[in-house]
């Protein structure tokens, strides 16, 4: 049986003509730098570092670069999409149709496969999640993302809460990849940790890969901030901080990194004795991309999210290391204590030139009257230089500490 493939064809722009063909995993990135794989000079309204295509035949997923003027598919701006068969891509004067050549199944080659993962394929046609998963009853969605739908759950017999993650069915390409995810993602129950959201199961049931995980009823942190004078809030935000430090701490001495936190993945608890934060998806986009799912690993990858992502990790996120999980520490104190843009962008999209050529804003452009203390902790947690930076999340904290002082209330 022949291969699937992946073509692209330039229908219109400079390099009108051109067609790629893919019969195995490629990173296809378009821009004007010397790496990009279609190369385009002439046209001005594409910057440097655009857009990636991720290849792994027959799935086909772009992703913008934070490029200036954007990324489109069927003529909708995207950050990222998961692409079907004749969609179109366009930035700047370039536009792209993808073709996705998948062979006509064999009805016999499925006999021999366990249910459970044949019926796999069928759920991209379903559009209503199951009923139950491993005997709790799917409440009310509470998150989404590229990687799945999570769902507040209640168990039928125990009333325990937890929060279900549905892997989304266009992530699945076969056993033997939802096999490898369930065994990675296996590997966080290791990370038992109080600040740390607790990873509870994983497997495949009603046909849908999914992780059950603890259930934060978390409050709108950013909207919590905004109420309190700079004072207050740098000593909450930092009092904060210090409690995800602690579970990273936790999870680098486990030799765990988590390449994706900003402030969507902390989920803070209004409890009776104050505050409390909790590190969610904590590893979960390294243990999806060792999986094989969507996310796939290259050599010019970008994974996580740009304006908290080291420069290290965004040149390869092969790079990152514990230092780079703290560098996304201080990018989401920024933004906890300020509101403001860490990078100079005239739209709220940040390109990859102004983090790796230009670096952050100084904090005080937005808070004049920002301490001492506190410029100096970002200055040094914002370095390009990862030796430069803090060296641990032992260190780090014991910075923060100094510079919520001792009144950091119901925090500590």
């Amino acid at each position: 049986m022949p291969s699937p493939a992946v073509v692209l064809e330039v229908v219109d722009g400079p390099a009108a003509g051109k067609v790629f063909r893919f019969q195995g995993q490629k990173t296809f990135s378009i821009g004007r730098s010397d790496n990009s794989s279609l190369r385009l000079d002439d046209d001005l309204v594409i910057s440097r570092n655009h857009l990636q295509i991720e290849i792994d035949p027959p799935r086909c997923y772009v992703r913008d670069l934070s490029s200036a003027n954007g990324t489109f598919v069927n003529g909708e701006r995207v950050a990222e999409r998961l692409l079907k068969n004749g969609d179109t891509v366009s930035g700047g004067k370039t536009l792209i149709r993808v073709l996705i050549e998948e062979p006509a199944a064999d009805p016999l080659d499925c006999l021999d496969k366990p249910d459970a993962f044949v019926s796999l394929a069928k759920t991209d046609l379903m559009e209503l999640p199951p009923a139950s998963i491993k005997g709790y009853m799917l409440a009310e969605q509470i998150g989404s993302g590229t990687m799945g739908v999570v769902y507040r759950a209640v168990h039928s017999k125990s009333r325990e809460v937890v929060a279900i993650k549905l892997i989304a069915p266009a992530m699945i390409t076969n056993e033997i990849v939802v096999k490898s995810m369930i065994r990675e993602a296996s590997v966080l129950r290791e990370l038992a940790h109080k600040r740390i959201v607790r990873f509870i199961d994983t497997g495949v049931e009603a046909s849908r890969v999914y992780l059950i995980m603890e259930y934060v009823p978390a409050i709108d942190l950013m909207c919590l901030l905004q109420t309190m004078k700079p004072d207050a809030r740098i000593r909450v935000a930092c009092g904060l901080m210090r409690q995800v430090l602690d579970g990273l701490s936790h999870a680098h001495d486990a030799g765990m990194i988590h390449r994706d936190l900003k402030p969507g993945n902390i989920l803070v608890s209004q409890q009776q004795n104050g505050l409390k934060a909790r590190l969610a998806d904590f590893g979960l986009a390294k243990n999806f991309v060792n999986a094989g799912l969507s996310r796939f690993s290259g050599e010019n990858e970008v994974k996580g999210t740009l304006r908290y992502m080291a420069p290290e990790q965004i040149e390869c996120s092969r790079h990152a290391t514990p230092i780079s999980d703290l560098y996304s520490a201080a990018a989401t104190l920024y933004t906890l204590i300020s509101d403001a843009q860490m990078y100079d962008c005239s739209d709220g999209r940040v390109p990859i030139d102004v983090i790796l050529r230009k670096g952050p804003i100084p904090i005080q452009t937005h808070m004049p009257d920002a301490p001492p203390e506190l410029v100096q902790f970002l200055d040094r947690g914002l370095r390009h230089d990862a030796s430069a930076r803090f060296q641990s999340a032992v260190e780090m904290r014991k910075a923060l500490t100094r510079l919520a002082g001792v009144d950091v209330g119901s925090v500590r």
